[in-house]
């Protein structure tokens, strides 16, 4: 007897629907045009994955256009070929030093010792700050870096950024503001083939000698104390936070001076001695230079209570607030405008394939 061959159902045979189609389409092809056929078919954004950038993203769309993300920052970078999320994570390195594990720019914090205090490495390009005496072994912890009395009762804290880092003094009582050391602070410098300027807005930067282009930059280094709205002072939330991720809307702030030595070799950093030795300062001060590469974007805020103070690159949280509040936790009540800039040159004239 010849075997019997039994046609699968009906059903099975029938196209699928709409929404199969597009469960099952790609969210992502290599090519422009596996990336508009996938589109089409499926009926959704597929993106162009050779398009991919440390701050964007390029999509095919259903109807044949194309549509690019931009991201204030960087929110992946290159590690062995390799696109990684960015991951601030500091690790102890085999040359001693500590790291993220994924940013968008070389960057290395001091292991303890008489090394740099850190390392900034982008294109080639290298700058280093040198702490004036030997620093002790850091406590780690997440993205920061804690280097416990490097002056009486004052910590130094690193920060890894996506784009570089923050550096915070952490003056912890009257007694320890009044310090001769914190009149002036004085950093070496290194770096090779870069000519480090103050700007006419009294921040930073680090331009290429050969070729020009500002490879690293910083804001005008600001410093402030803990004074907090009434209604901040009885937030447990509040009191956990700190201030180390910047002033609250009512702590007293202050600008710090900035000068680089002739020869480019030392960096120079004034705090403001009004607000150490004010009676009404609350205490901790923090004091905070930083510095980054230029990335993807810029971002300032304009407030009528900082109107003197610069907030240019503030930590730029989605939740920095914007306009008029006159809440109790604002006092003093303020209005506050932000401003993004981002990069204009799209990735336009892409093909289109039929």
């Amino acid at each position: 007897m010849q075997p019997v061959a039994f046609a699968p159902p009906a059903a099975a045979t029938q196209p699928k629907s709409v929404a199969t189609a597009a469960a099952d389409a790609p969210k992502a092809a290599t090519t422009v045009r596996a990336a508009q056929s996938a589109a089409e078919a499926g009926g959704a954004n597929v993106e162009i994955t050779s398009l991919r950038g440390e701050s964007t993203e390029v999509y095919a769309t259903p109807d044949g256009q194309f549509e690019e993300i931009q991201h204030l920052r960087p929110v992946r970078t290159r590690v062995d070929g390799q696109w990684k999320a960015i991951d601030n994570t500091l690790l102890k390195r085999s040359d001693g030093t500590v790291g993220p594990s994924a940013a968008a720019v070389g960057l290395a914090f001091s292991g303890g010792g008489d090394g740099p205090l850190v390392t900034l490495d982008r294109t080639g390009k290298k700058l280093s700050f040198s702490w004036p005496t030997a620093l002790p072994v850091p406590t780690v912890d997440g993205d920061t870096a804690t280097y416990a009395n490097v002056l009486p009762d004052v910590d130094l804290t690193m920060r890894a950024a996506t784009d570089g880092f923050s550096q915070l003094l952490v003056v912890k009582t009257p007694e320890a503001a009044k310090d001769p050391a914190l009149a002036e602070l004085k950093l070496g410098v290194e770096s090779p083939g870069l000519d480090l300027r103050a700007t006419d807005s009294g921040g930073l930067e680090a331009v290429d000698e050969t070729v020009g282009g500002t490879v690293f930059q910083a804001a005008k280094p600001l410093m402030w104390d803990s004074t907090k709205a009434p209604a901040a002072r009885f937030s447990a939330a509040a009191a956990a936070d700190g201030e180390t991720d910047g002033p609250s809307d009512a702590a007293n702030i202050a600008p710090i001076d900035v000068d680089v030595a002739a020869d480019g070799s030392e960096l120079r950093l004034t705090p403001d001695q009004g607000l150490l030795t004010d009676p009404d300062t609350t205490f901790p001060v923090y004091i905070d230079p930083q510095s980054y590469t230029p990335k993807a974007g810029e971002w300032t805020m304009v407030s009528r209570y900082w109107a003197s103070s610069p907030q240019w690159r503030f930590n730029g949280d989605s939740d920095a607030g914007v306009g008029y509040c006159g809440w109790d936790y604002c006092a003093p009540y303020d209005v506050k405008r932000l401003f993004y800039k981002f990069g204009t040159v799209l990735k336009l004239g892409l093909p289109r394939f039929s």
